[in-house]
């Protein structure tokens, strides 16, 4: 009985530090894809900026703006530095000063040289360095383009600007493509570390639950019901956890919309000659930063006090007078117009589930908006039926193909208007109303607006 004992301890002791192995080191790839993360964001921004200003001076012959390409283009041509350093196997130390000459947090760096240095021979990660070589090329055409410009320039020979800005934007749109598949490797780098992570924790669990059971076999009856009852918690937990993991998802998804807004008064800013005007615009960027701000405390304030799920009386008025405040202007700087119709001010409801339903709906109107009308407007309108609230939301936007009305509320279907869309806004925005028993309906035709129509209960 002794060494069964014993047999048992030393393998739930095995079984321990094999999970507190494997966790450390899942922490550790899970936080050095986050400094990749980072880093393709830093790379990109980068990219965009040295192509805006280089395209900047083509047109303006201001070497301020060359000035401004060469400092950007830097960013990735470090970060490609840093990865020849790697690959090489040269001192890395010269990596580590490129990383940070390219604008990466300096305690980013031990995870993004460990996991280069690991994995650099794994076929995900060789096909995500793959990516990052064909930008690194890419990057030094656009570095060869702005040398050769400002050697015409500054020399007073005439170039082809229209040629120029040809190649410029063919290769910002390949490096976008690439960015985008580098992201999507290291995406895929997660989940298979937590899909691996789970596997191996399960199975020494079983094997810790199944000494365990043997240690304790002679009380198993007494503990049976116990156990029934953790069990039944855990799944409840589990179940609790994953509302609440989509319910964040599901926010901060919607917390996207209104940064086209701010974008928007950016873009009046940067046009606006009247400096006396400019306290009013950044006034209407901090009102609507405060909005933001406070909307993310409630949610935070809902999770941590378990009201995920929990009504109260909405204020419907308030609600979409804080959405129109942050959703107020296009990216391109034209004001939003929004028309209240509402005949109910105030529905039992679940406050950030209708939040996430409003913006979600009308950044979709903002979105699939038609500049080829003379005005570009957004109606609220709510009534009473004998058991329903219905919202309705209208637009008069593009519109939408008949074709695809059946399928907008499907996950990751995106229109053919908006390739940059991730397709999830309709596809929570449904989630939210069903969980609220509620029901949405959209009526569409192309170049017509869009309506949808929601249904919830009194």
């Amino acid at each position: 009985m002794k060494k069964v004992i014993i047999a048992l301890s030393v393998t739930v002791l095995i079984a321990i530090i094999i999970i507190s192995i494997t966790n450390y080191y899942s922490v550790k790839i899970l936080s050095a894809t986050r400094a990749y993360t980072n880093f393709e964001s830093q790379y990109s921004k980068g990219e965009k900026d040295a192509s805006r200003h280089l395209v900047s001076y083509i047109y303006s012959k201001d070497d301020i703006d060359y000035l401004f390409f060469k400092s950007d283009i830097n960013i990735p041509i470090s970060d490609s530095l840093a990865r020849e350093a790697l690959e090489s196997g040269e001192n890395v130390e010269i990596a580590r000063i490129c990383f940070l000459m390219a604008g990466n947090h300096a305690d980013d760096l031990q995870q993004l040289i460990w996991f280069f240095k690991r994995f650099k021979d794994v076929p995900l990660f060789r096909k995500a360095l793959g990516n990052w070589e064909q930008a690194d090329a890419m990057v030094g055409k656009l570095n060869t383009i702005g040398t050769t410009a400002h050697n015409g320039i500054s020399h007073g020979r005439a170039v082809d600007k229209e040629d120029l800005l040809l190649k410029i934007n063919t290769i910002s749109d390949n490096l976008t493509v690439i960015q985008q598949n580098f992201a999507t490797d290291l995406g895929v780098t997660c989940r298979m570390v937590n899909h691996y992570v789970y596997i191996v924790n399960l199975s020494i669990m079983v094997i810790i639950l199944a000494c365990a059971a043997l240690l304790v076999g002679t009380i198993l009856k007494k503990l049976y019901v116990s156990r029934k009852v953790i069990a039944d918690q855990n799944l409840a937990l589990v179940n609790m956890n994953g509302r609440i993991n989509k319910f964040v998802y599901n926010v901060t998804h919607d917390l996207r919309a209104p940064l086209s807004s701010l974008t928007g008064l950016i873009s009046i800013i940067e046009r606006e000659k009247d400096l006396d005007k400019l306290p009013e615009y950044t006034e209407m960027m901090r009102e609507s930063i405060e909005l933001q701000d406070k909307f993310i405390q409630d949610v935070l304030y809902t999770i941590r006090n378990g009201d995920v799920g929990k009504t109260e009386v909405c204020n419907l008025n308030e609600i979409v007078n804080d959405i129109v405040s942050q959703n107020s202007f296009f990216a391109e700087g034209k004001k939003v117009i929004f028309v209240n119709e509402l005949q109910v001010k105030e529905l039992k409801c679940n406050a950030i589930c209708l939040k996430v339903i409003f913006n979600n709906l009308i950044s979709n109107a903002i979105k699939y908006a038609d500049f080829g009308k003379a005005e570009q407007w957004i109606k609220f309108k709510s009534y009473n039926t004998r058991k329903h609230c219905i919202i309705e939301i209208e637009d008069n936007g593009v519109g939408i193909k008949p074709e695809q009305k059946r399928r907008i509320f499907n996950k990751f279907f995106k229109s053919d208007f908006n390739k940059k869309s991730m397709g999830l806004g309709l596809y929570f925005t449904k989630q939210a109303i069903e969980e609220m028993n509620g029901t949405i309906t959209v009526k569409s035709l192309p170049g017509s607006g869009t309506s949808f129509i929601v249904a919830l209960p009194l």
